[in-house]
């Protein structure tokens, strides 16, 4: 947002401050300043000059020499110019001007000296395109500056938006001049709101039909208008805020905005179809001519302003073009309203149009200023080229008129809040600056909050405490040690599991953390099929990607590993999140869940299924180590199914008969519609199940001391068929009490032509240990020959 100190002066004397005190209370006090720029500062040096003489060059047939004065210096220009005479008064750049880049010289133009340039409305930024120099008329003054005749001689103030977004009484000129006067103590003139103006009898004939649409809705017929150009006063401050002049009645309304901040519009009356207005929601498919020359096809329940039984306006947005103002326009009707900032924004995500009415209303205004903002917009009418218009009773009503916010508070909640010992002759003087009423009984404050600040923004006790912060200013209040007692703070076993967790993942085996949105798609709540039913929809509409609360995390996973899968060969990650759940009805709250998901991207092409299945199992064993490093060495994988992984790669970690954990192949269907181009490796862990295990065993030493003879190992190999699970001979061998055994799994997976067709070769790995004596090989023999003896008798084949 722009503002221009020189209309800021109108309504506050700045000018008494010293500018630097100005912006440096800005900043501290009421928001950010992005950038101060002295408007067309560059324009300084381009004066007004009469040409006083003119002829033909003596060296170049289309160049002309000319004498002008600025009524006390003399200047010898040389022009290509075709439209210029003796008598004209001109622009002049001066030497050191810079115009579009370039710095005006004093140099000679085919051995004849030119002391500048005369300048076009193009050069001086007044219009786009122009065909010869600007012809200024007759009774201008000599020698001034282009700038102080256009009443360009002003500072502008860019404000950071972001900043004041919880504040819609500042998004104007006499709004911000009302705070500034209230923090620098300064008069303050209320004039915008007190315009007297004479009003005709009776409504012109306008009704307005009632409408719990909107907070306020007025309309006021206006006659005898003359459409012509704007005064300069307007036309600059438009221009100097980034507006365009269009004509003296739709640049009134812009003018409004920026001054007051109350959106406002114009009809013409001889436009319109009907007498009557009223404020409807769309329904499907609607479409109207907008003023950006545009026909959009409406979605249901947008705000528009009907009259009669057409549309001619996105209520609060943008005006129809069919009932604007144009060149022949004699009579208008004004309208001023508020609508609900919900429904503002509502159409602005609907329709993507943004336009500075829309910014204001989405912000919450207050329906205070509806009335007399159409006085303020009938001086400036009258100001602006028509004197003689007549002005009828505005008609319409106002939903909100009799609003009013009192907040109850004390003095000992405002000193703890602020951290400073504050008087109540203090809370009450600044409290009353800034437009509050305040009543004191002792200690006790009830503050009437002001109209204009009563919607959304100060509503609660804590929003006193922060007024009289920023105004005190916060570098004010001394830093003070906090008064405690140090204790030993309550142990959140879920926080130091989730820790352990994540730097064994992070740190031990090299896997890259992510953070992904909370919401997700209603595809994405397909993913996890046992799951969708209990999806939570997000009340706030929001776009159909993120309309509900997600109820897996695995889509996010998947959907950064897509976005990187072209980039690196590894791709290893793992979020720890949150999902949701509504399993019961009504007014029940929804469920969260803690979990932590993890996503290993295959190096290997999707038909390699040897290679695949080997990263599979290597996956497995990274969360077998994760559990060992928990100090949780008993678990148990066990084969399962679920919709999402594919039907012969998926398992689940149980520990004391609870599944903590899953294992699996993204299944071919999902991996396609997510687009994945390798097969992804998914596991999840529940991590409010684990903290549980974790608490009750994981204390517990499983310490064995290392033996003092070495390690053995043994490996077999078995035939089987291509669909037979692994892991019932692993854990058959583990029912044998083997004393020495400390470990059985699988090493490698072998298929090909040696072992024929639909079957595969399967190695198990048996670590050996002993701790009393060495292995001898008999041991060995012995070892072997029972672990090919249990194969042989269920049912086995060696290879």
């Amino acid at each position: 947002m722009k503002l221009s100190v020189d209309w800021l002066n109108e309504f506050t004397p700045l000018s008494q401050v010293p500018f630097e005190k100005v912006l440096e209370k800005i900043n501290t006090s009421i928001c950010e300043i992005d950038d101060v720029e002295e408007f067309k500062v560059h324009l300084s040096s381009v004066i007004t000059v009469k040409i006083k003489s003119l002829e033909k060059h003596p060296n170049a047939e289309k160049l002309q020499t000319t004498i002008a004065t600025d009524g006390s210096k003399d200047y010898q220009i040389v022009t290509a110019a075709t439209n210029v005479k003796a008598g004209d008064i001109v622009p002049l750049a001066l030497p050191g001007t810079k115009l579009d880049g370039k710095e005006i010289l004093d140099s000679e133009l085919r051995g004849v000296r030119s002391q500048g340039m005369y300048c076009s409305e193009k050069e001086l930024g007044l219009a786009l395109e122009s065909s010869g120099v600007l012809i200024f008329p007759a009774d201008t003054t000599l020698g001034i500056s282009v700038r102080k005749l256009f009443l360009w001689e002003d500072t502008i103030l860019t404000i950071d938006n972001k900043s004041i977004t919880h504040r819609p009484d500042l998004w104007n000129h006499f709004g911000f001049a009302r705070e500034l006067a209230s923090q620098l103590q300064l008069p303050l003139n209320d004039f915008p709101f007190q315009a007297d103006i004479k009003l005709e009898s009776g409504n012109d004939g306008l009704t307005v039909t009632d409408s719990e649409h909107a907070h306020a809705y007025y309309v006021c017929s206006i006659q005898d208008v003359n459409i012509t150009p704007s005064n300069p006063k307007i036309k600059s401050r438009l221009e100097k805020c980034g507006i365009r002049s269009i004509n003296n009645v739709v640049d009134v309304s812009n003018y409004l905005l920026l001054e007051l901040g109350q959106p406002t519009h114009f009809f013409d009356r001889e436009r319109l179809q009907s007498t009557t207005f009223s404020v409807i929601k769309s329904k499907d498919g609607d479409t109207f001519p907008l003023l950006d020359d545009t026909s959009p096809k409406l979605q249901k329940d947008l705000l528009l302003i009907q009259n009669g039984k057409d549309p001619v306006a996105l209520a609060g947005v943008m005006g129809g073009k069919d009932s604007a103002v144009i060149d022949s326009t004699k009579n208008i009707v004004m309208e001023s309203a508020v609508f609900k900032r919900e429904d503002v924004r509502y159409t602005i995500r609907k329709t993507n149009i943004r336009t500075e009415s829309a910014v204001r209303y989405e912000k919450g205004l207050d329906s205070y200023t509806c009335l007399p903002v159409i006085k303020r917009a009938v001086q400036l009418l009258k100001e602006n080229g028509n004197p003689k218009i007549k002005v009828f009773s505005p008609q319409g009503f106002n939903h909100t008129e009799s609003k009013s916010v009192t907040i109850k508070t004390n003095l000992s909640f405002l000193r703890h809040k602020l951290g400073k010992n504050i008087s109540q002759s203090e809370v009450t003087e600044i409290l009353k600056r800034l437009g509050f009423t305040v009543t004191n009984e002792g200690e006790e404050l009830t503050v009437l909050v002001p109209k204009y600040r009563q919607n959304y923004d100060v509503t609660i006790p804590e929003d006193l405490v922060e007024e009289i912060g920023r105004t005190i200013g916060y570098a004010s209040i001394q830093t003070q040690a906090l008064s405690m007692a140090v204790e030993t703070p309550i142990r959140n076993p879920l926080r130091e599991l989730e820790r352990r967790v994540k730097n064994f993942l992070a740190l031990e085996v090299g896997f890259n953390e992510v953070y992904n949105y909370s919401f997700s798609s209603p595809a994405d709540a397909k993913l996890e099929a046992t799951l969708e039913s209990s999806s939570l929809k997000i009340a706030n509409e929001m776009p159909d990607e993120y309309s509900l609360l997600r109820n897996s995390l695995y889509p996010g996973l998947i959907k950064q590993a897509k976005l990187n899968q072209d980039r690196f060969d590894s791709i290893n990650l793992f979020e720890l999140g949150r999902t949701y759940h509504k399993e019961g009805k009504g007014s029940e709250l929804a469920e969260e869940k803690r979990w932590m998901s993890i996503l290993s991207l295959s190096k290997n092409k999707p038909n390699d299924l040897t290679a695949v299945e080997l990263e599979f199992l290597q996956l497995r064993e990274t969360i077998s180590e994760l559990f060992q490093y928990l100090n949780l060495p008993k678990f148990q994988w066990s084969k399962t199914t679920r919709n999402y992984f594919h039907p012969n790669a998926a398992l689940v970690l149980s520990y004391e008969g609870n599944e903590i954990a899953e294992l699996g192949i993204l299944h071919t269907r999902y991996a396609d519609e997510y687009d994945l181009k390798r097969r992804a490796i998914l596991s999840k862990i529940n991590m409010e199940l684990l903290v549980e295990i974790w608490e009750k065993w994981g204390r517990n030493s499983h310490f064995i001391p290392p033996s003092n003879f070495p390690q053995g190992q043994l490996d077999l190999s078995l035939l089987m068929n291509e669909k037979e699970a692994t892991e019932p001979f692993a854990n058959l061998v583990k029912t044998m009490n083997i004393p020495e055994l400390e470990s059985v799994f699988v090493q490698t997976i072998f298929r090909g032509e040696s072992v024929g067709e639909g079957k595969k070769s399967v190695t198990y790995r048996f670590q050996l240990m002993s701790y009393d004596k060495t292995f001898t090989q008999d041991r060995f023999k012995e070892l072997s020959d029972s672990l090919v003896e249990a194969a042989k008798v269920n049912g086995y084949n060696l290879r």
